[in-house]
């Protein structure tokens, strides 16, 4: 419970300050129900606090709770961000054992764990690919690859498209726009546009074509060829752009 304050100020770094007048934790004693937060508030069940899930719960408080989706199809957003917390998460063990975030080899570290977990994610097979986030069935709406995984190695992606400077710099923009509100699929998107290093015709529409394979796309079973077809730089897959400040046709 004691690391609640620093997992908020190190989230606080990639969405802005916290948006709340208060912060905490409820563990359950019983083994019942599940870990899930609310505005303010996160319960665990079963007596303990699993630090990764303790990640994607607070990372909630700005996405989900702050800006909330605007319909139950959008689950996917809010949960892939909480997912990316997760991968910010282990980024962030990797910097701490290469010498912190004040050194080359520490920021180094925190990179390449991102990327690794992209990789290893775009690796997969079997049916990982085959619904489309943005159109989940009851059954799989919170269970599943399409709405955790997938949506959270495409924030990844975006991360590597826009540059992690001016990732940031949107979802802060993000929570200043939508805060106490919510926002759509198509909302997120163009805000993300906004941040795009090279603001073209050709540009814009990659990153639509991105948007679509990634959020709205569902392949048939297998991985390989079935699956997103556009990912970011340094990135396993084809890549956004065809040279340094072009964007591929």
């Amino acid at each position: 419970m004691d690391l609640q304050p620093d997992i908020t100020a190190f989230q606080s770094q990639f969405n802005g300050p916290f948006p709340f007048a208060s912060d905490g934790v409820v563990i359950g004693i019983p083994n019942a129900s599940f870990e899930e937060e609310m505005e303010s508030m996160i319960t665990f069940s079963g007596g303990h606090i699993d630090t990764d899930v303790f990640y994607h719960e607070n990372m909630h408080q700005w996405w989900g709770d702050n800006v909330s989706e605007g319909g139950y199809r959008y689950t996917f957003y809010k949960e892939g961000m909480a997912t990316l917390g997760e991968f910010l998460y282990q980024a962030r063990l990797a910097e701490n054992a290469a010498g912190g975030p004040s050194t080359a080899a520490g920021r180094a570290a925190f990179q390449a764990s991102l990327v690794k977990q992209f990789n290893k994610t775009y690796a997969s097979g079997k049916d990982f690919w085959t619904g489309a986030p943005s159109n989940p069935t009851p059954y799989t709406l919170f269970a599943g690859s399409s709405t955790y995984d997938r949506p959270g190695v495409t924030y990844i992606a975006l991360r590597q498209i826009l540059g992690p400077a001016r990732f940031t710099g949107a979802l802060r923009d993000i929570q200043r726009r939508y805060g106490g509100s919510h926002i759509t699929e198509a909302q997120l998107e163009a805000a993300f546009a906004q941040w795009l290093p090279v603001h073209s015709a050709a540009c814009s529409e990659r990153l639509s074509q991105f948007f679509t394979q990634w959020f709205d796309t569902a392949y048939p079973a297998g991985g390989g060829a079935n699956r997103p077809m556009i990912t970011g730089p340094g990135l396993d897959g084809p890549g956004f752009y065809s040279a340094p400040g072009r964007c591929a046709a």
